[in-house]
């Protein structure tokens, strides 16, 4: 064939011949072009089966095409999902169930399934169809695989200490993390399950003194956050029990179970609702009844009466001295016998009643005003009448000369 084509060529002949045979050859080595669809409608998407976790929302991106010659208005429908799992076309955030498509052209809505929680594992097929005025139909086939085990880990709240201790009244800080392997950053909702109206649960960042009610954690990472449980006053000793969780508007939550243990709160007082004054006359005794409360929620045992600060010469004993228990919210009468010394001067003292066990104790000021003695008074009063009587007769004598 060579020596055919070359037979009777001038060399500038034959060069032309050897450039043209490539571009030949090239011309029959070339693709051809892809094939048109024919007319009609066709629905398809690029991911058609998909493996979730139960709760987790799940979305197929569905192109819609027109390739028919007229403007064609096509329902949508979900033949077969099941209902419990919330089947729903969306398109730029509205729910739509038909669409108008002009000749050769296409839309892409969104389809998404949301299966509950607690739905076991396996496998759903799911037909979706599209369906014109004329009666032409387009059918989708779609797998979703539901695995339960995948569900585990997607995300995690967790923390080291989750059983703190102390009295009632006090502020408990626990620190829990988050751990988003959600496969995307997002933004979770935090909230607490207290065991009473009167405890306060609030949330702060870690490091940070803002109270807050969600956070931000990038996919594949942790966060802190810390967990202020405050008790009540009114708190008695017990074991209570605090739920966190965490959660995101796709479904994904997690919850991690704290626990508070109260030990009891030691508190007492000295009459709380009056105050501790008296008269007293020097050199004789006086009775005074004195009010312990335990203002605590823990009993409070073991508690010894004293008077400290007495003046020379003063005494005061307590009857009983000693209280051997006193409940929460619970009042004991004491009666105190208060002697000043019989040279006391009359004026105002101050001593001090002292109550103190081995789980608490309290001082307060007792005020004391001491009187002169009765007979004191008489002997003042007959002065008084002899000097005057004096001064009288004095005058009267000394006027008549």
């Amino acid at each position: 064939m060579f020596r055919f084509l070359t037979r009777g060529l001038t060399p500038v002949g034959f060069v032309m011949a050897l450039l043209a045979m490539p571009l030949e050859a090239s011309a029959q080595v070339s693709p051809s072009p892809t094939p048109a669809l024919p007319p009609g409608v066709y629905m398809t998407t690029q991911d058609a089966a998909i493996g979730a976790a139960p709760g987790k929302s799940i979305t197929f991106p569905v192109q819609v095409m027109n390739t028919t010659a007229q403007q064609q208005r096509i329902k949508l429908n979900v033949e077969n999902a099941p209902k419990d799992w919330a089947p729903v076309f969306q398109d730029r955030g509205f729910d739509v169930s038909e669409i108008e498509l002009l000749p050769g052209k296409d839309n892409t809505v969104t389809f998404q399934l949301t299966p509950p929680p607690n739905t076991p594992a396996g496998s759903e097929r799911i037909t979706l169809t599209g369906t014109t005025g004329t009666g032409q139909t387009a059918k989708l086939d779609l797998g979703v695989t539901i695995n339960a085990a995948a569900g585990s880990g997607t995300l995690k709240l967790t923390t080291d200490y989750p059983i703190l201790r102390g009295s009632s009244g006090t502020k408990f800080e626990f620190k829990a993390t988050i751990s988003n392997n959600t496969g995307k950053d997002n933004t979770f909702g935090l909230s607490a399950t207290s065991p009473g109206n009167d405890w306060l649960v609030y949330f702060q960042p870690a490091y940070d003194q803002k109270q807050i009610s969600s956070i931000a954690v990038k996919s594949g990472s942790t966060q802190d956050v810390n967990v202020e449980v405050q008790s009540p006053q009114t708190a008695k000793p017990n074991d209570y029990p605090v739920s966190v969780k965490v959660s995101d508007d796709a479904g994904n939550s997690a919850s991690v179970d704290l626990k508070v243990t109260i030990i009891g709160n030691y508190k007492l007082d000295i009459n709380p609702q009056q105050q501790l004054n008296t008269t007293a006359t020097a050199g004789q005794a006086k009775t005074v009844q004195i009010v312990l409360a335990n203002t605590g929620s823990a009993p409070v045992q073991n508690i010894s009466l004293a008077a400290n600060g007495l003046p020379n010469g003063w005494t005061m004993t307590f009857s009983p001295d000693k209280v051997d228990s006193i409940d929460p919210g619970t009042l004991r009468q004491v009666q105190a016998t208060l002697t000043p010394a019989p040279k006391a001067i009359a004026g105002d003292y101050s001593v001090t009643l002292a109550a103190t066990s081995t789980q608490a104790s309290v001082n307060k000021d007792f005020r004391i005003t001491v009187e002169t003695p009765t007979i004191w008074g008489w002997v003042g009063l007959a002065i008084v009448v002899v000097v005057v009587g004096g001064l009288v007769w004095m005058f009267a004598n000394y006027s008549r000369r």
